[in-house]
Protein backbone atom coordinates (compact mmCIF):
# COMPACT_ATOMS: atom_id res chain seq x y z
CA UNK A 1 0.00 0.00 0.00
CA UNK A 2 2.00 2.92 -1.11
CA UNK A 3 -1.05 5.55 0.25
CA UNK A 4 0.50 4.19 3.77
CA UNK A 5 4.33 3.33 3.20
CA UNK A 6 7.22 3.53 0.43
CA UNK A 7 9.78 1.19 0.10
CA UNK A 8 13.33 2.12 -1.14
CA UNK A 9 15.18 0.62 -2.99
CA UNK A 10 12.57 -0.84 -5.53
CA UNK A 11 14.51 -4.11 -5.78
CA UNK A 12 17.52 -5.91 -4.71
CA UNK A 13 20.41 -7.78 -6.42
CA UNK A 14 22.09 -10.71 -5.15
CA UNK A 15 25.47 -11.63 -7.18
CA UNK A 16 27.89 -14.79 -6.52
CA UNK A 17 30.18 -11.74 -4.82
CA UNK A 18 27.22 -10.26 -2.29
CA UNK A 19 25.03 -12.59 -1.69
CA UNK A 20 26.34 -13.26 2.01
CA UNK A 21 25.84 -9.03 2.84
CA UNK A 22 22.61 -8.36 3.75
CA UNK A 23 20.86 -4.93 1.87
CA UNK A 24 19.69 -2.33 3.56
CA UNK A 25 15.93 -1.42 2.80
CA UNK A 26 14.23 1.73 3.83
CA UNK A 27 10.26 1.96 4.35
CA UNK A 28 9.21 5.59 4.63
CA UNK A 29 5.67 6.42 6.04
CA UNK A 30 3.23 8.49 3.69
CA UNK A 31 1.33 11.26 5.31
CA UNK A 32 -2.00 11.41 4.48
CA UNK A 33 -5.69 12.88 5.71
CA UNK A 34 -6.76 9.79 6.20
CA UNK A 35 -7.96 8.58 9.82
CA UNK A 36 -7.47 5.36 10.32
CA UNK A 37 -9.74 3.04 12.22
CA UNK A 38 -7.50 1.83 15.16
CA UNK A 39 -4.85 4.93 14.57
CA UNK A 40 -2.49 2.85 12.23
CA UNK A 41 -2.58 0.84 9.14
CA UNK A 42 -0.61 -2.27 8.76
CA UNK A 43 1.09 -2.80 5.19
CA UNK A 44 3.13 -5.88 4.01
CA UNK A 45 6.06 -5.62 2.20
CA UNK A 46 6.97 -8.93 0.30
CA UNK A 47 10.60 -9.92 -1.44
CA UNK A 48 10.42 -12.64 -4.52
CA UNK A 49 13.28 -13.86 -5.25
CA UNK A 50 14.23 -15.27 -9.00
CA UNK A 51 17.21 -16.97 -10.75
CA UNK A 52 20.65 -18.80 -9.20
CA UNK A 53 18.44 -21.46 -7.54
CA UNK A 54 16.14 -18.98 -5.43
CA UNK A 55 13.22 -19.18 -8.17
CA UNK A 56 10.03 -18.19 -6.37
CA UNK A 57 11.27 -18.10 -2.72
CA UNK A 58 9.65 -15.14 -0.95
CA UNK A 59 9.32 -13.32 2.39
CA UNK A 60 7.51 -10.75 3.82
CA UNK A 61 7.76 -8.17 6.30
CA UNK A 62 4.45 -6.83 8.24
CA UNK A 63 4.79 -2.92 8.94
CA UNK A 64 2.34 -0.72 11.37
CA UNK A 65 2.36 2.55 10.47
CA UNK A 66 0.75 5.38 12.99
CA UNK A 67 -1.66 7.55 11.99
CA UNK A 68 -0.40 11.26 13.40
CA UNK A 69 -3.99 13.20 11.91
CA UNK A 70 -5.35 14.35 14.97
CA UNK A 71 -7.42 12.54 16.88
CA UNK A 72 -8.26 11.00 20.71
CA UNK A 73 -5.90 8.36 21.52
CA UNK A 74 -7.84 6.45 24.76
CA UNK A 75 -6.54 4.07 26.91
CA UNK A 76 -9.56 2.29 27.82
CA UNK A 77 -12.80 1.97 25.65
CA UNK A 78 -14.23 -0.95 27.91
CA UNK A 79 -14.61 -0.02 31.55
CA UNK A 80 -16.83 -2.52 34.55
CA UNK A 81 -16.25 -1.39 38.06
CA UNK A 82 -19.09 -2.09 40.77
CA UNK A 83 -22.35 -0.38 41.63
CA UNK A 84 -21.60 0.26 44.79
CA UNK A 85 -17.94 2.06 45.24
CA UNK A 86 -16.52 0.74 42.03
CA UNK A 87 -13.99 3.23 40.57
CA UNK A 88 -12.18 3.10 37.45
CA UNK A 89 -10.31 5.37 35.61
CA UNK A 90 -9.05 5.91 31.79
CA UNK A 91 -6.63 8.71 29.76
CA UNK A 92 -7.67 10.81 26.84
CA UNK A 93 -4.49 12.32 25.11
CA UNK A 94 -4.38 14.11 21.37
CA UNK A 95 -3.01 11.85 18.84
CA UNK A 96 -0.32 14.79 17.55
CA UNK A 97 0.36 18.54 18.35
CA UNK A 98 -2.54 21.01 18.36
CA UNK A 99 -2.36 24.15 16.34
CA UNK A 100 -3.63 25.93 19.42
CA UNK A 101 -5.64 25.10 22.75
CA UNK A 102 -8.12 21.88 22.65
CA UNK A 103 -10.74 21.81 25.48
Amino acid sequence: DTGAATVSPASLTFTTENWNSGQEVTVTGVNDDIVNVGGQRTVTISHTASGGGYDKLEATVTVTVTNDDAGLVVSERTLSLGEADGTDTYTVQLARQPTGNVT
